[in-house]
């Protein structure tokens, strides 16, 4: 059987203007364009965005903290590249979000990925994720009030407006929902 899933997206959020991109997930989408909309359309009301950028899945190199002690993912391909920026993302906690620290050049993910752990190895990283700039697509300045605005009215965004937990929890207490 062919494969009939379309290509994985990484979705990346930025709430503020002078707050960094973190990953919130992934879509499903045919091409970049339709990734991001369907990013929009999934993760924008969680919480407000003021831009989104998605990257294909396979564009990101990945380096756990197990992996940083071996020197397997170092293996770089042969030839000089060209140099091209790369932005490098880092998670520091279990329950935290993969968040934007930087960005470097380089002239390959193994090489982008090397610079950025000598160049931000003040804290503990649990992975890192480098991708080229050139891999993301993003959501325009002027297109923000147009995509993101018409959702803010929208019940959806309050948890509150889905009582199905405390719903449930009263029928599983009591056999039966409280009026």
């Amino acid at each position: 059987m062919t494969d009939t899933q379309w290509p994985r997206f990484m979705v990346f959020q930025q709430s503020e203007l002078d707050e960094p991109f973190v990953h919130n997930g992934t879509v499903h989408a045919p091409d970049p364009e339709m990734a991001l909309m369907n990013a929009r359309d999934v993760y924008y009301r969680r919480p407000k965005a003021e831009a989104m950028w998605v990257v294909p899945a396979e564009s990101i190199f990945s380096v756990t903290l197990e992996e940083q002690t071996s020197k397997e993912w170092q293996q770089e391909a042969e030839g000089a590249g060209i140099e091209k920026e790369f932005h490098v993302f880092a998670k520091f906690s279990h329950q935290g979000q993969c968040e934007q620290i930087g960005i470097v050049s380089a002239n390959s993910h193994e090489a982008a990925m090397r610079l950025a752990i000598e160049t931000y190895t003040d804290k503990q990283v649990l992975w890192w994720w480098v991708f080229p700039s050139d891999a993301v697509m993003a959501s325009e300045a002027e297109d923000t009030s147009s995509m993101y605005d018409p959702s803010l009215e929208f019940d959806y965004k309050s948890q509150a407006a889905y009582p199905v937990v405390t719903m449930m929890r009263q029928i599983h207490a009591k056999g039966k929902l409280e009026e």
